[in-house]
């Protein structure tokens, strides 16, 4: 009776751990090649990323959906801000969901350190 008690300790107390640390560091690789992905699509237009933020996609009901919302503030060959948001996922980017000139007030909501 001892033994299977032993196996229920040993899983809880490095079993469950581990696979929390796991699954943290899987969703974080997710998120970077979900950005680079963004990150090829801009440069590929000619787009120099200035800075990046991203954050899971939602669809209009709440419920998470498999792509990641990737917002870049980039210059153009001209030297204009562009306010670039694409839907990306692991195998590439999905839609563009904005192609703006980069509106001055969005400088207020970046938060600090995120620069690229």
């Amino acid at each position: 009776m001892l033994v299977p008690l032993m196996w229920l300790v040993a899983f809880v107390v490095i079993g469950l751990p581990s696979a929390i640390f796991l699954f943290w560091k899987v969703h974080l690789a997710v998120d970077r090649i979900c950005v680079g992905h963004a990150r090829r699509f801009c440069k590929k237009n000619g787009l120099e990323v200035q800075r990046e933020r991203w954050q899971p996609a939602f669809n209009k009901s709440g419920i998470k959906t498999e792509f990641t919302l990737v917002q870049m503030d980039c210059h153009d060959v001209r030297n204009q801000r562009k306010l670039i948001q694409l839907a990306v996922w692991p195998f590439g980017v999905r839609e563009v969901m904005r192609n703006e000139n980069y509106p001055d007030f969005y400088d207020e909501e970046w938060p600090p350190g995120k620069q690229a």
